[in-house]
């Protein structure tokens, strides 16, 4: 699910740009004498729908526009990434899990992200998610997720929570690349070198499939 109260968030920038663009009709026509006539109230509903479709435009559409992300910065990581899972759990025999092959699907509009991470034993879905730019110069993807493992599993891994974070790659083949950490008191490493715009339903479908590359979300990648 995306993040609490995003879409209460973005339901009141409608609003608000709503009102001031009926303000500034409104104040357009008083300026011009029309003084409270039915112009001012068509000027108020116009102004209001025109303001109202923008946003929905910009929120699905023009955002991700190469020449509105030039001049924005904002990287397109929506898609299928496939990569691995490192833990640090240690096994009660001693020795250590070998790394996990793992895809997560970001969905990602202007203003909201939802991520979910699939593996062969369970998934995950994000309750907040947030992309973050750095006074470095990079991006990164940070989300607090609920963990649930297939009912098969159930007896050595139970429903936990956690969060995770990775940095965007700015160059071909570097991904994205974070870490992660749970209740359970694990955490480990994310790697995602490979992406895909297609969407699927299960990590055996997407690490089965052909045709993932190495992504480009920022403009002027080669």
């Amino acid at each position: 699910m995306a993040e609490p109260g995003a879409e209460l968030m973005e339901g009141l920038k409608i609003r608000v740009g709503i009102g001031i663009a009926a303000l500034v009709g409104l104040a357009l026509a008083l300026l011009a004498g029309q003084g409270f006539s039915q112009t001012p109230l068509r000027i108020y509903s116009i102004a209001g729908t025109v303001a109202a479709l923008v946003f929905a435009l910009w929120e699905r559409f023009i955002w991700k526009w190469k020449p509105v992300r030039y001049f924005t910065g904002v990287p397109l990581i929506a898609g299928t990434w496939r990569g691995e899972l490192v833990s640090s759990y240690v096994r009660p025999d001693g020795s250590n899990v070998p790394p996990i092959p793992t895809v997560i699907y970001v969905s990602q509009s202007a203003s909201k992200w939802t991520v979910t991470l699939f593996t062969g034993e369970s998934k995950s879905i994000s309750e907040h998610a947030k992309l973050i730019p750095d006074p470095d110069g990079r991006w990164r993807l940070s989300w607090q997720y609920v963990n649930t493992p297939r009912p098969g599993v159930r007896d050595r891994s139970e429903r936990h929570k956690g969060a995770a974070e990775v940095y965007i790659g700015s160059q071909p083949g570097e991904g994205l690349e974070g870490a992660y950490f749970t209740d359970r008191r694990t955490d480990g490493e994310l790697r995602f070198p490979e992406w895909s715009s297609v969407r699927y339903s299960s990590a055996d479908s997407a690490l089965a499939a052909d045709g993932f590359n190495h992504a480009s979300p920022f403009v002027g990648e080669k």
